[in-house]
C-alpha cells in the first residue's frame, strides 16, 4: 500500500484530536479520507485548522484519483497488446506449415553432389577423402560418369574438373622450366601439387631438349 507523509501544523493536529478524541492522528485521517472518496464531497466544516487539513487531504485525493484513472487507462493498453501478441502468435504458428516447401528447397540446394564438390576443389586426392568415404571405387566411379577426369596414380587415384584440367595442361605445356622455384612463380599450388603426382607416378616429364612438359595420361 502506498504511504503518503502529510505535515500538520499543531493547529491541525489539535484541530483533528478535538474533532475524533478517540482516534490516533493517524487513524482520524484515514477516516476523513475514506468518508471523503466515499461520498465523493469534501466534509463540510467550520474550524479553520481541521478544514485546512481537509484542503490537504482533497489534494492528495485528487491526485490518487488521477492515478486511480491512469491505471484504470494503462491496464486497458496491457489488455489491448495481449490481444494483439495472442493475435501474432497464433499466425506464427501457422507459418511453418507455409514456409515448409521453401525450407525443403533450401535443403534440397544445400546438399550438393560429388560433382559440384569437385567442381569447386579443382581437385579431389583419395588420400585427402579416405576418412570421409567408405566406398572409394564406387564414389569415383560416379564421378567419372558425372563428367570428372579420374587418373589412377601409383598410390591412388584422383579426380580432377575436366574444365579446370584442360587449362592444366595447357598451361604446364607452356611452362620451359623445371625447377621447382622456377615451376612455384610459373604454376598454382593446386597446379604444382596436381603436376608433382603425375610426375611421381611417371605420367608427366619435362622434356630438357624440348624445354617442355609432357603429361601422358589415359583418364
Amino acid at each position: 500500500m502506498p504511504k503518503i507523509a502529510l505535515n500538520l501544523s499543531s493547529e491541525q493536529v489539535e484541530a483533528l484530536s478535538k474533532m475524533f478524541p478517540d482516534l490516533p492522528i493517524e487513524d482520524a485521517l484515514m477516516t476523513i479520507i475514506t468518508n471523503a472518496l466515499s461520498s465523493g464531497k469534501p466534509p463540510k466544516v467550520e474550524d479553520k485548522g481541521l478544514k485546512s487539513v481537509i484542503d490537504m487531504i482533497n489534494a492528495y485525493t485528487g491526485k490518487i484519483e488521477e492515478v486511480n484513472r491512469k491505471i484504470s487507462y494503462l491496464l486497458e493498453v496491457l489488455e489491448d497488446l495481449s490481444a494483439r501478441i495472442q493475435s501474432l502468435e497464433d499466425q506464427i504458428r501457422n507459418l511453418p506449415h507455409a514456409v515448409q516447401p521453401a525450407k525443403t528447397e533450401e535443403k534440397r540446394e544445400a546438399r550438393k553432389s560429388a560433382i559440384d564438390i569437385l567442381r569447386e576443389q579443382k581437385i579431389m586426392f583419395e588420400s585427402d577423402i579416405a576418412s570421409k568415404i567408405k566406398n572409394r571405387d564406387a564414389f569415383f566411379e560416379k564421378l567419372r560418369r558425372s563428367g570428372a577426369v579420374v587418373i589412377e596414380l601409383a598410390k591412388e587415384r584422383v579426380a580432377i574438373d575436366p574444365d579446370y584440367f584442360s587449362k592444366f595442361i595447357e598451361k604446364v605445356e607452356k611452362v620451359a622450366v623445371s625447377s621447382d622455384e622456377a615451376l612455384s612463380k610459373e604454376l598454382s599450388k593446386e597446379d604444382l601439387k596436381l603436376l608433382k603426382a603425375l610426375m611421381n607416378s611417371g605420367l608427366a616429364y619435362f622434356d630438357s631438349i624440348k624445354k617442355k612438359w609432357v603429361i601422358d595420361i589415359n583418364a
